[in-house]
């Protein structure tokens, strides 16, 4: 909702939404909008909905199917609706192999929903018998991610590799913390270390991907105290493709230069309305 209004205008349209979800706080930000908002604040909404109705709806749909559209930045040009289908979220959270995720994970979810990381935060705990904490405050703070950490004793987080490092550098210690995945940028090797000396136990795990690519294409888990100094990005998830190409789309030989090719059941099926960025 605290998004500039040109760009949530820009979404609206470029989506052709037919049904905006609202809260009656927020419903200022829709004033240029003509299609049905559903207030969510209303209980009389959730009484109107049958589950056998709902699985009715969902016959002969199947993981191929559209799971949403996720906006970039836009940090290039105008955002690009990013379509990502059911399974690469599945692919993300079931049998992933770089992280622990079943009944006994506790996850915080504090990114941004409008953020590829929630993903993980959300459906990685829930689609595994696990149990999600919302983070209740409107901004992150070190002090009060903490305080929740431990109050619900959370054992596994994300965390941005620029809050990874003030996180880091603070001295946080939350007691149940047994798994910790950052990134969307290069991590801070200071922080890394910093981490592994207050938290010996705690699995540290490095995440890189584009949104394009469902959240995470690689990971790298961190094992004993890292004296490197390079972070790996890791390998890739197990149903995924990883291809280092020249510029003339032939196979790198090793350890030469290239760019990096991603592929698999991660892969959206491209971007809303601009076939030419997909192609």
């Amino acid at each position: 909702p605290s998004y500039p209004q040109e760009r949530l205008s820009y979404m609206i349209e470029d989506a052709a939404l037919k049904v905006v979800l609202n809260h009656e706080a927020t419903s200022d930000v829709l004033e240029a909008y003509t299609g049905s908002v559903v207030a969510l604040n209303m209980p009389a909404l959730y009484s109107s909905y049958s589950s056998s109705a709902l699985c009715t709806a969902a016959l002969g749909l199947s993981s191929s199917n559209l799971a949403y559209v996720i906006y970039t930045s836009g940090s290039t040009g105008k955002p690009k609706g990013v379509l990502t289908p059911h399974i690469g979220v599945a692919r993300l959270v079931i049998n992933q192999g770089f992280m622990e995720l079943n009944e006994r994970t506790v996850m915080m979810q504090c990114a941004n929903t409008a953020f590829d990381a929630a993903t993980l935060e959300l459906w990685g705990p829930l689609l595994n018998g696990g149990q999600c904490v919302l983070y209740p405050y409107a901004r992150l703070s070190i002090d009060l991610l903490n305080t929740e950490l431990d109050k619900h004793n959370v054992n596994s987080l994300w965390l941005t590799a620029g809050f990874f490092r003030e996180w880091a550098m603070y001295g946080s210690k939350p007691r149940a913390l047994k798994q910790l995945l950052a990134g969307g940028d290069v991590l801070d090797l200071a922080a890394v270390r910093e981490v592994q000396r207050n938290m010996p136990e705690l699995v540290l795990i490095n995440g890189y991907g584009p949104t394009e690519n469902t959240t995470f294409s690689t990971t790298y888990k961190f094992a004993g105290q890292y004296t490197s100094e390079f972070v790996p990005i890791g390998k890739a998830l197990s149903s995924d493709e990883l291809y280092i190409m020249s510029p003339k789309q032939q196979l790198c030989p090793f350890g030469t230069v290239g760019e990096l090719y991603v592929g698999g059941d991660g892969l959206a099926r491209g971007y809303l309305n601009r076939p030419d960025l997909t192609a």
